[in-house]
C-alpha cells in the first residue's frame, strides 16, 4: 500500500504531506517500510502501474508544481527513483493508470469532472477534449460532479468507481458542514467511442467482477 499522510490536523492545506510505503500479509496488519523521497515535500495520490517491461511506475500529484502529475520508477516496489519530470502539466489529483481497448489511459480529477488522457509510451499524455462525469447525474447521491476515481478493467469492459459530495449543490455553495463533506461511492461503465472514453452515469450498471 502507498498511502498519503498528512501529519496532523490542520485548518488549511498549507502543510507538508507525503506518501509512505506499507506492507501486509493479511491486509489487516500493516508494516511501515519507508517514507518515499519524491520531487517535493508536498506530494500525494500514488497510482502504481506495472509497465510492459515488468518494472513499476508510480504517478503522483506534485502539489508544489501546480498540482501537476510526476512519476517515479522502481524494479522491486521498495526503491524508487524519481524522474523529476512533469508528464501532465494540467492541474489534477488522484491519477489512475490503466490499459484498455489497446490503449493506455490516465484519469485525473481537476474538480470539473474527470480528465482523460491517453499515451503510447506512458510519458507523453494527450488529453481528450471532454471530461467525463462533469454533468451531474440523476441517481441518488449522484446529482453533482464525479470525483477521484479508480478503474477496474474486467474482460473487455471497464468500470469507473468514483466519489461524490452529494451536498455540494449550487444552493449550498460556500457552506462547509457535514452535508457538504459527506461522500458517496458510485460506479458507472466506461464506453470507448471513436478513440475516446465516454461515460453515461445514468445507465444501469450490470457488473460481475472476475477474480
Amino acid at each position: 500500500m502507498y498511502l498519503t499522510i498528512v501529519p496532523g490536523i490542520f485548518e488549511d492545506w498549507k502543510h507538508p504531506r507525503y506518501i509512505v510505503h506499507l506492507t501486509s500479509k493479511n491486509l489487516i496488519d500493516w508494516k511501515f517500510e519507508s517514507q518515499l523521497k519524491l520531487a517535493s515535500e508536498r506530494y500525494i495520490d500514488a497510482s502504481v502501474f506495472q509497465l510492459p517491461d515488468g518494472n513499476w511506475r508510480m504517478y503522483y500529484n506534485n502539489e508544489n508544481d501546480g498540482k501537476s502529475i510526476y512519476y517515479a520508477d522502481s524494479k522491486d516496489l521498495y526503491h524508487w527513483t524519481d524522474s523529476g519530470k512533469k508528464v501532465v502539466k494540467d492541474r489534477g489529483e488522484g491519477p489512475k493508470i490503466f490499459s484498455w481497448k489497446g490503449k493506455n489511459w490516465m484519469i485525473t480529477d481537476p474538480w470539473k469532472g474527470l480528465a482523460v488522457f491517453s499515451s503510447d509510451d506512458f510519458i507523453n499524455w494527450k488529453r481528450q477534449e471532454q471530461n467525463i462525469l462533469r454533468i451531474p447525474g440523476t441517481g441518488e447521491d449522484d446529482k453533482v460532479i464525479g470525483g477521484h476515481a479508480d478503474v477496474i478493467v474486467n474482460g473487455d469492459k471497464a468500470y469507473v468507481f468514483y466519489f461524490t459530495h452529494p451536498g455540494r449543490i449550487p444552493e449550498n455553495k460556500g457552506i462547509d458542514n457535514f452535508e457538504t463533506r459527506r461522500s458517496s461511492i458510485q460506479v458507472a461503465e466506461l464506453e470507448y467511442n471513436n478513440g475516446e472514453i465516454v461515460c453515461n452515469r445514468d445507465k444501469p450498471v450490470k457488473i460481475n467482477l472476475k477474480h
